[in-house]
Order: C-alpha cells, then sequence, then structure tokens
C-alpha cells in the first residue's frame, strides 16, 4: 500500500527522475520547481519509502487545477494513479476545492478513462495545443464541479 505525504521543493531532485522517465514531453526542472508556494498543494507517493509518483496541484478560490500526476513506469498499470488521483482530489476537497479542472492529451485515452470513472467531464478541447511543427494534438479540457460523496 503506497503512502502519501505533501510534495516540497526539497524534494524536486527526487520526483524529476519519473517526470523524465513518465512523460514523453516532460517539464522542465525549472518549470517543476516554479509550481511551489502558499496557493500550491502538491502531493507525493511512496512506496517502501521510496518516491514512486507525484501529482502538481494549485487551490485558488475553491478551484483546484492537476497540472501535472505521474507514476514512475515501473510501477504503472497497478492501480497507483488512481489512488494518486484520489488522494489529491481528497486533500484538496480537505483544503476548501469545491470545483476542479485538468488537461490532459486527446491521445492519453487511459487517463481520459481514469479521469471520466473519478467523475471529470470534457467541457472544452484546444487545437493543437500540444507539440510542434506537424506533430500537433488537442488538450481536453476537464472539470470535476461535485464534492465526494
Amino acid at each position: 500500500m503506497p503512502e502519501f505525504r505533501p510534495l516540497t521543493e526539497h524534494d524536486a531532485d527526487l520526483v524529476y527522475p519519473i517526470e523524465l522517465a513518465a512523460h514523453r514531453w516532460p517539464w522542465s526542472q525549472a518549470n517543476l520547481l516554479s509550481c511551489f508556494g502558499g496557493r500550491y498543494l502538491n502531493g507525493l507517493m511512496l512506496e517502501n519509502g521510496q518516491p514512486i509518483g507525484f501529482y502538481i496541484s494549485d487551490l485558488v478560490a475553491g478551484d483546484s487545477s492537476l497540472m501535472n500526476i505521474c507514476v514512475h513506469p515501473h510501477w504503472q498499470g497497478k492501480g497507483l494513479g488512481r489512488a494518486l488521483l484520489q488522494h489529491y482530489l481528497e486533500r484538496s476537497a480537505s483544503a476548501g476545492a469545491e470545483a476542479w479542472f485538468l488537461e490532459v492529451r486527446a491521445s492519453n485515452a487511459s487517463a481520459i478513462a481514469l479521469y471520466e470513472s473519478e467523475g471529470f467531464a470534457e467541457y472544452c478541447r484546444r487545437d493543437g495545443y500540444y507539440g510542434a511543427g506537424s506533430e500537433r494534438e488537442d488538450a481536453i479540457l476537464m472539470s470535476r464541479l461535485f464534492a465526494f460523496s
């Protein structure tokens, strides 16, 4: 069973290798480091004390945006992405979130299915948002506008 704790800027060197391994187009380390401070609600997932996943989110005036979530590829396919997402939703709700937002690549069918199963729905698309040149793809924007039961 994974453990969770807040992700702090002191953990950036621990989680950046997960970012690099989990994403075809990873964030830069500078981008990751820019997501700490008062408005951010970030979490770290550990297995036997080792970091295996994390999320980056913010919380402003009751709205929480999930900006990044990933599980190391070695640990994917074991339900840990769902556990990480549920931890984020519960923690942000406890902190006052009333609405949740995220965006996902249109090609990421497994993430879209996970988000839909947790109550998110598409509300718009950004055509050609991700990529460069001829390798462009849409961003699907999703929201969840109700709390846990």
